[in-house]
């Protein structure tokens, strides 16, 4: 009998053993899922934050590329209307060329005719003298 007592006391000793490594295991699982919880607590906050950063970087940056586009519009139209004054300028230059080289051509014409003249005034005749020299040019918008 005292075998199975003994059997019995070492049975009991075994099992109380192992309920109280169960009990710790149990306490130290329920201190693992209280960590877990507040890891999980934590991680969903910043994944929280960090999607509402994310929606505010994503909203500034759709209205960085909306101005750009805007900018990128007026700065073309821009282009395009200083294209057309200068085209617009290189005309007027070639037309004020043309009259520059019809003014030389006439002063030409009229240094010839003081270079040919006597050098009496007396010896012109009344013909030469009433005579105004003749001056083409062609008729331009300035």
């Amino acid at each position: 009998m005292l075998f199975l007592a003994g059997c019995k006391d070492t049975r009991a000793k075994k099992a109380s053993a192992e309920a109280a490594q169960a009990r710790a295991e149990l306490v130290k699982a329920k201190a693992d899922i209280v960590q877990l919880k507040g890891e999980t607590s934590y991680l969903k906050e910043r994944l929280k934050t960090t999607e509402q950063a994310r929606d505010n970087l994503q909203q500034q940056l759709d209205a960085i590329l909306k101005e750009q586009e805007i900018v990128t519009g007026d700065t073309q139209q821009e282009i395009n209307n200083l294209r057309i004054a200068f085209v617009e300028q290189i005309k007027k230059a070639i037309e004020l060329q043309k009259q520059v080289d019809q003014l030389k051509a006439v002063i030409r014409e009229l240094q010839t005719v003081i270079e040919q003249k006597p050098e009496n005034k007396s010896q012109r005749t009344e013909q030469e003298i009433n005579q105004p020299p003749t001056i083409t040019l062609s008729e331009t918008n300035l």
